[in-house]
């Protein structure tokens, strides 16, 4: 998630970020009163002025410690009326109490949110648009190939009923085998998939890739052990050395 894409969305769309504060939007990039750069300036329906930065990934002290600066510099000009607030996809608990003992105002919103409010809106992301059109060939060489067991089996629950209905899908609409790694990087798109992600605090890429890759693995692994009756469903064929899939046609 780009943090250019995190100020479009909050920009053009205050009110779903932030339901009831009446945010109108008043600057992009802006120094304020010669005190430091701020990503939006807004004012609230109460004509506060918010100040807000925000982050793509998890905030650190550092973060706080330029907002309590910035803020103290504010009050030494006798400059009331404003309120500062920091965007972040994770916040630590350190960091949340020493915001609010200086009185500075705080928001987790996780990429899952941006993604589904762009979609709400129709609007592709650019960073999702990049991971779609790049070919399957990267991914695979970053995708493990080893069966680990996964945190948290709901999340495998989601995968298992994700992929059965993408490879229906996939024959229905044009009769193709789907891949492994294509399942894979259909998962990867998904907001709950992405809020999976975060909640694990996996922010790396390569650490993101690899737990969704492990995720499909375990299809695999039922399809293999005989569960959930995979068999009887699909068909299983490699495919440029990966598992592929269709729906099963000699039923």
């Amino acid at each position: 998630m780009l943090e250019r894409e995190m100020e479009d969305l909050i920009a053009t769309y205050p009110d779903d970020f932030f339901p009831g504060r009446g945010f109108k939007l008043k600057g992009r990039q802006q120094s304020y009163a010669g005190v430091g750069r701020f990503d939006l300036l807004f004012e609230d329906r109460f004509q506060l002025n918010v100040l807000m930065e925000l982050k793509s990934e998890p905030a650190k002290f550092g973060v706080a410690d330029q907002l309590a600066r910035y803020y103290d510099e504010l009050r030494n000009r006798g400059t009331f009326g404003v309120l500062m607030w920091l965007v972040a996809p994770q916040i630590p608990y350190a960091v949340r109490e020493f915001l609010d003992r200086i009185g500075i105002e705080y928001s987790e919103i996780h990429r899952a949110e941006f993604l589904k409010i762009a979609n709400l809106h129709g609007i592709a992301l650019r960073a999702e648009v990049s991971l779609q059109s790049q070919s399957t060939e990267p991914v695979a060489k970053a995708l493990p190939k080893t069966r680990r067991s996964p945190k948290g089996g709901i999340v495998v629950d989601f995968c298992l009923e994700f992929i059965k209905r993408r490879i229906h899908h996939a024959w229905e609409q044009k009769q193709e085998w789907i891949t492994r790694d294509d399942l894979a990087i259909e998962i990867y798109k998904q907001p709950w998939a992405v809020e999976a992600l975060d909640a694990r605090k996996l922010f790396s890429e390569i650490k993101r890739i690899s737990q969704v890759g492990n995720w499909v693995d375990w299809f695999s692994s039922y399809y293999t052990d005989g569960k959930y009756a995979l068999k009887e469903e699909f068909e299983q064929l490699k495919i440029a050395r990966k598992w592929a899939y269709r729906p099963r046609q000699n039923k």
